[in-house]
């Protein structure tokens, strides 16, 4: 119970500082956050062996160190990029548009208005299309009669399919 209940206080710690404290800070105080803790960590490694680091050769110290100050150069790349974007050292969050979507009933207004048109449409095209047989059957009609009346002054014999083959020619 010794190491339960102090283990469990810093999981809680843990899971406030995570949901409820870091979401609020800004990129830049999360990146000069991380330096210092980065900072802190090669301090205390390095107190706490520093034994180890005076008995090993220089280029071994080195070594060490290059992770550390690769991940400070880029975070301190990652501080100079948002001070270069973002003058303020904050994100800019862009409003979100308010999108409504119609009502139901606009939606069928819209279909059973189209289908208005085709049938109006198809409607049309149909009278069209039968005063324009009727117009043609008239034309047709009126040729005939005129035809006609004209051969029966000429020949004595209609004009009809009953004709022999050498009266055609």
């Amino acid at each position: 119970m010794e190491f339960f209940i102090p283990g469990l206080l810093l999981f809680l710690l843990s899971i406030v500082v995570s949901f409820i404290v870091a979401p609020r800070f800004t990129p830049l105080v999360i990146a000069i956050l991380s330096i210092v803790f980065l900072s802190y960590g090669v301090y205390d490694h390095y107190k706490m062996f520093a034994a180890e680091y005076r008995l090993s050769t220089w280029q071994q110290s080195l070594k060490i160190y290059a992770p550390a100050i690769m991940i400070g150069a880029i975070i301190l790349f990652i501080i100079y990029a948002i001070l270069a974007f973002f003058t303020k050292g904050s994100v800019p969050i862009p409003l979100i548009p308010n999108i409504t979507a119609p009502n139901e009933n606009s939606a069928t207004n819209h279909v059973v208005q189209s289908l208005n048109k085709v049938a109006n449409s198809l409607t049309n095209n149909k009278n069209n299309v039968v005063s324009s047989v009727n117009n043609t059957i008239n034309k047709v009609n009126n040729a005939t009669k005129n035809n006609s009346e004209n051969g029966k002054n000429k020949n004595k014999r209609n004009n009809t399919i009953s004709r022999s083959f050498l009266e055609t020619i």
